[in-house]
């Protein structure tokens, strides 16, 4: 989608990648390094390609991005990921990927500007943390992230495009920090997550309370019994 496209560029800037290619590689490098249940989540579980939630199919716009290489190694993996789950091509595998990464980074974002408690994490820490991932001895990081903190100060000196900017949230393919609360409070999965809890604005005591009354329905063998056809349903997990 366009806004993801605006983030992997922005991030060639930011933090010092060579291109589009380099970011991308990264990203499927470090998805690869993730947990089983991650992995899972990124690609089994149907979901809005930006909101990382239950969407409608082609709700959002999709753009190429041209030129995009990656190591044969990689190509091979997200060739297995295509042939173990529900994504029809690499790309959109790639775009699962970036989408699950931004949805971490906006969740963070959401949280500090609803003045929830966040262990003092800020979206800003989560993306960083993300893109400097095993570049301790990369120079470029830090020449990139000292010329980030100096934007705007030469003269003439374009800002680069910022995932959250005005343009990008008035996109089509952008969804806005109510759009995505609310998408995640219609979606069934992870009602017991911290990510759900948010979308509906609760209070710790809240979702202990809303957690046991669900609790209540879900010891019911009806609910054991769609829950089992889920589990089959998704497979194992992978890893």
């Amino acid at each position: 989608m366009p806004v993801q496209s605006l983030w992997v560029r922005s991030a060639c800037v930011r933090y010092g990648f060579s291109g589009c290619s380099e970011v991308v590689r990264h990203l499927v490098f470090c998805v690869n390094g993730e947990g089983r249940e991650v992995k899972r989540l990124v690609f089994k579980i149907k979901r809005c390609l930006h909101c990382h939630v239950g969407a409608r199919q082609g709700q959002h716009a999709k753009e190429v991005l041209g030129g995009v290489e990656v190591y044969e190694f990689q190509m091979a993996w997200l060739g297995a990921v295509v042939g173990a789950c529900p994504v029809r091509s690499a790309d959109k595998a790639v775009r699962c990927v970036c989408d699950f990464y931004m949805s971490r980074i906006n969740e963070a974002r959401i949280a500090v500007e609803q003045g929830k408690e966040n262990g003092g994490v800020t979206g800003d820490d989560v993306e960083r943390e993300l893109f400097t991932r095993r570049r301790e001895h990369d120079s470029r990081v830090e020449v990139a992230l000292e010329r980030w903190e100096k934007r705007g100060v030469e003269e003439g000196e374009k800002e680069p495009v910022q995932i959250l900017s005005d343009e990008a949230q008035g996109m089509v393919g952008a969804c806005s920090p109510l759009e995505t609360a609310a998408a995640i409070k219609r979606c069934q999965v992870g009602r017991g997550s911290a990510s759900y809890a948010s979308s509906l604005g609760e209070t710790a005591e809240e979702t202990e309370r809303r957690r046991k009354e669900e609790r209540k329905e879900e010891d019911k063998e009806e609910f054991k019994q769609q829950k089992e056809l889920i589990r089959k349903t998704l497979g194992s997990v992978m890893g």
